[in-house]
């Protein structure tokens, strides 16, 4: 009795199960192989906490009979602590974006003559927010009446005031 060839779901290639293992769903293949076992210790890690318990205990184990990996790692590849450090700004950016959906907390703006432009590449994920992550910037308009009293403005030296609330 010969086996029926079966479709191996990674590979999409026919493949004959093993006689020696009839119920075998992925072909031979080093890569498929080993996606099953990727694919079988992750559903297992997620759903049993005894298995899971079990790998945290294994990588305490090697973590402590290598305690100076990580800092090998990072002196030896210099290009993965910069591309680390850059997304985990990003991450932190887009973390501190979640925190403010649909938040209420606003600056008036509505007593102010300012043109307010609300600029940044994570506009999109400010859905429904007054309150955003940002660095003010004011625009002076050169050549408004009363801003300058005299020819340039360049002229005027800057005033620093002190008191409170200044």
């Amino acid at each position: 009795m010969t086996a029926e060839a079966r479709c191996c779901p990674y590979c999409g290639k026919q493949f004959v199960p093993s006689p020696f293992r009839p119920g075998q769903t992925v072909c031979s293949s080093r890569d498929c192989q080993r996606r099953r076992q990727t694919d079988f210790h992750r559903r297992k890690y997620r759903t049993d906490p005894e298995y899971r318990q079990v790998c945290r205990d294994s990588d305490g184990k090697w973590r402590a009979l290598n305690p100076d990996y990580q800092r090998q790692y990072r002196q030896n590849h210099p290009d993965y602590v910069d591309r680390n450090r850059h997304t985990q700004g990003h991450r932190d950016r887009k973390r501190r974006l979640q925190n403010l959906v649909k938040n209420n907390l606003a600056f008036d703006l509505k007593t102010s003559s300012a043109d307010v432009w609300l600029v940044g590449p994570e506009l999109q994920d400010l859905v429904k927010n007054n309150l955003a992550i940002s660095e003010v910037l004011v625009f002076q308009t050169v050549g408004s009446p009363g801003l300058c009293p005299g020819p340039s403005c360049k002229e005027h030296l800057p005033v620093l005031r002190e008191g409170p609330g200044l």
